[in-house]
C-alpha cells in the first residue's frame, strides 16, 4: 500500500510538472470589437492572487504580447476586479489572439485564435459574424458565407495585376442578398486582417470594421 501511494504521488507530481512546463511561455494579445467607456483598464486574473499589470483593451489594433497566466484565466476590470470575460486557450499552441465580442448578457464572449497556427498565415483575413443575419462576401476570387456567431479564416486569391483585390460584402435577407460594401484592398503580404460584422446600434443596420495586424516577414530559408 505504501509503495502504491508513493507511485501515485510521483505520477501526480509528474503530471503537474508537465502542465506547468506546457504553460510556460504562453503569450496572448487582445483585440476588442468595441469597449464601453465605463470599463476602463483591465487585467488578467487567475485565482485570487495572480494578476497581470493593468492595460487598455485596444479596438483599432492588436495589443502587444503579454504573458498569459495559464491556459485558463479571466479578464477583470482593474478598479473593482469585476469579471468581464472567461478565457480558455486551446491545448495546442503558445501564442494566441483573443477577440473580445460584446455579449448581450454583459461582458464579452472571447473568440481565441492561435497566432502561431500554420493555417493562419501572413496575408490571411479572419472574418467573424457578430450580427443576427448571415453575411457573405469575397476577397478577390476567394468567397465566404458566415452564419451568425461563426468565424472563418480566408486566404485571398485572384489579385488583379498582383496589386489589389476586388472586395465585396453582403447580407442575406428574406427577400434576397443585399450588398453591404464594395472596395479594392491592396495586396498586403505582411499583414493579417480581422473583420467584424455587427449590428450598428445607431443605424440599426449591419456594419463592419477591419483591423490590420503586421506580421514579421519570414526569414530567408524558411518555408
Amino acid at each position: 500500500m505504501m509503495r502504491f501511494a508513493l507511485i501515485l504521488l510521483v505520477a501526480c507530481s509528474s503530471i503537474l510538472h508537465g502542465q506547468e512546463a506546457d504553460n510556460k511561455g504562453l503569450k496572448v494579445r487582445f483585440l476588442a470589437e468595441r469597449v464601453p467607456k465605463e470599463i476602463g483598464e483591465v487585467m488578467m486574473a487567475s485565482g485570487e492572487d495572480k494578476v497581470s499589470a493593468a492595460f487598455t483593451l485596444p479596438t483599432n489594433n492588436v495589443s502587444e504580447p503579454q504573458v498569459a497566466l495559464g491556459r485558463q484565466f479571466k479578464v477583470v476590470t482593474a478598479d473593482k476586479k469585476l469579471p468581464i470575460a472567461a478565457v480558455t486557450l486551446p491545448d495546442a499552441g503558445k501564442a494566441f489572439i483573443v477577440l473580445l465580442l460584446p455579449d448581450p448578457k454583459g461582458g464579452y464572449k472571447p473568440e481565441v485564435l492561435r497566432s502561431d497556427d500554420p493555417a493562419f498565415r501572413r496575408g490571411d483575413n479572419y472574418f467573424y459574424n457578430h450580427c443576427d443575419k448571415t453575411v457573405l462576401g469575397f476577397v478577390g476570387t476567394a468567397k465566404f458565407i458566415l452564419a451568425p456567431g461563426k468565424g472563418q479564416i480566408l486566404r485571398p486569391e485572384g489579385a488583379k495585376e498582383g496589386r489589389f483585390y476586388d472586395v465585396g460584402f453582403g447580407v442575406r435577407e428574406k427577400d434576397g442578398d443585399k450588398p453591404l460594401s464594395s472596395a479594392r484592398w491592396p495586396v498586403e503580404p505582411n499583414t493579417r486582417s480581422y473583420i467584424f460584422f455587427f449590428n450598428n446600434s445607431q443605424t440599426k443596420r449591419v456594419d463592419f470594421r477591419a483591423v490590420d495586424e503586421f506580421v514579421e516577414p519570414e526569414k530567408a530559408g524558411n518555408p
